[in-house]
């Protein structure tokens, strides 16, 4: 393995998201496996292969891909990325594709995978990637699972409409809105044009700016824009409602925590089947819900 590999970091936070993508992969692979689909799995923001956790209080079983993390002490310091679980997960996905920014990333797991048949690594944008791989989803004979966890308002709302229309793939998004996404929401109101295109095309609306900010008239006859409390569940709200536009169960949001008990993210899952929802809803109960 790579030394700039072992130097990516993320919060013990992290090991649940990845936990409970991966017991849905398990279930997912058992409902399937004596079913005739070609199962597809997508990773749009695949990150690294192992990452290293910035306390001692999170821990991985080891894999068969890294012989190097066998002893405690690395089980203890580095948790499993969303690519090698997707690959080690029994009963799993015939196609893998995996779409990253970052060429050492990226070519990491080419050294991963290689050998493996049906796996591709590309390195770009996974949104217009995604556009153009969904056409070829529409098969009757395909199912698949695309895992969404951008690092903040990067997963445009066109990619879920792509998905959405293929009817066949489900998602497993992480959705960043109290941790990235609320701070692009300035409190003055006055937020850049960079960030606010980008909003807009996380959400597929410019409805974010009712949800964020209320506009009064003061005394002196001046408009005054404040941002509203509780912005991030609104935001929540917003994005949960325009989900069940799109597909025909959405499973109710699991809030992740930091280790201050502060919200950062919400896992969400969306698709066409009502036995996805059922196992969606059982896997993420294992978690803290919120009313959506």
């Amino acid at each position: 393995m790579k030394k700039g590999h072992r130097e990516n970091t993320v919060g013990p936070w992290a090991a649940a998201k990845l936990d409970a993508l991966e017991a849905y992969l398990k279930f997912y692979g058992t409902a399937l496996s004596k079913q005739p689909f070609t199962r597809v799995y997508i990773d749009a923001f695949a990150g690294a292969c192992v990452t290293k956790v910035r306390v001692n209080d999170a821990a991985s079983e080891p894999s068969p891909f890294f012989d190097d993390l066998d002893d405690t002490t690395a089980q203890a310091e580095f948790i499993l990325g969303s690519p090698v679980r997707a690959l080690s997960v029994p009963n799993g996905f015939h196609q893998h594709y995996f779409f990253d920014l970052d060429e050492t990333r990226a070519e990491t797991l080419r050294d991963l995978v290689k050998g493996k048949d049906g796996v591709k690594v590309q390195v770009g944008d996974c949104n217009p990637l995604i556009r153009q791989l969904a056409p070829s989803l529409k098969k009757r004979n395909l199912r698949g699972i695309a895992f969404l966890d951008p690092y903040g308002a990067h997963l445009e709302w066109t990619t879920l409409e792509a998905l959405a229309d293929t009817g066949t793939m489900e998602v497993v998004i992480n959705f960043p809105v109290a941790m990235a996404i609320n701070r692009l929401i300035t409190r003055s109101g006055d937020v850049p044009e960079k960030w606010s295109d980008q909003l807009t095309a996380c959400f597929g609306t410019d409805e974010w700016r009712k949800v964020a900010y209320s506009r009064e008239t003061d005394l002196f006859g001046n408009e005054v824009t404040t941002k509203n409390g509780g912005v991030a569940e609104r935001l929540l709200d917003l994005y949960v409602r325009r989900l069940k536009e799109l597909f025909a169960h959405v499973a109710t949001p699991r809030l992740i925590r930091n280790t201050r008990k502060a919200p950062l993210y919400y896992l969400l899952w969306a698709g066409p089947n009502k036995l996805g929802l059922k196992g969606a809803e059982y896997i993420l109960r294992q978690g803290e819900k919120v009313r959506a």
